[in-house]
């Protein structure tokens, strides 16, 4: 019964791709990483076995770094497949959502701006109200005869 139901059906098909997807990069990018790895930890042994520890490490360490890619990779393929399975399938009422939630914040701001505007304008009248004198700009006549420099 389950598996007839469409978001299951989704949600299924998107965590396998993921995990296909994920699991063969993770793989190859673990395989060389590992390879790697595992032909510097048999350079110091290369002396003794004639030079065999290099490509021995590289293979065993090449092994290794795959199963370990692979299983993190196809892990985290399988997660977020499925969530965007999931997501795909419920992107209407994601929409919705993010519509009304949007919605609530533009009303919000309004509120808030209207706020900020009472509360400038009462401090505009405070300031006005207090019998705080503006000073006036000076006239550009007096203003050019302090700047000009005596002659003389």
């Amino acid at each position: 019964q389950l598996s007839k139901e469409e978001s299951v059906q989704k949600t299924a098909k998107g965590a396998v791709v993921g995990a296909t997807a994920l699991g063969v990069g993770g793989g190859a990018v673990g395989a060389v990483t590992g390879g790697v790895t595992g032909a510097m930890v048999g350079l110091p042994l290369a002396l003794v076995t004639f030079g065999a520890s290099i490509p021995v490490g590289a293979v065993l360490g090449g092994g290794c770094g795959a199963v370990v890619g692979t299983t993190a990779g196809a892990t985290a393929g399988t997660v977020t497949g499925g969530l965007a399975g999931y997501g795909y399938h419920r992107k209407d009422d994601i929409r919705s959502a993010a519509g009304t939630a949007w919605g609530k914040v533009s009303e919000q701001a309004a509120v808030a701006r209207s706020r900020a505007e009472k509360v400038v304008s009462g401090a505009k009248d405070r300031y006005a109200g207090a019998g705080v004198a503006q000073a006036e700009p000076a006239p550009a006549s007096e203003t050019n005869a302090q700047a000009a420099p005596a002659q003389g």
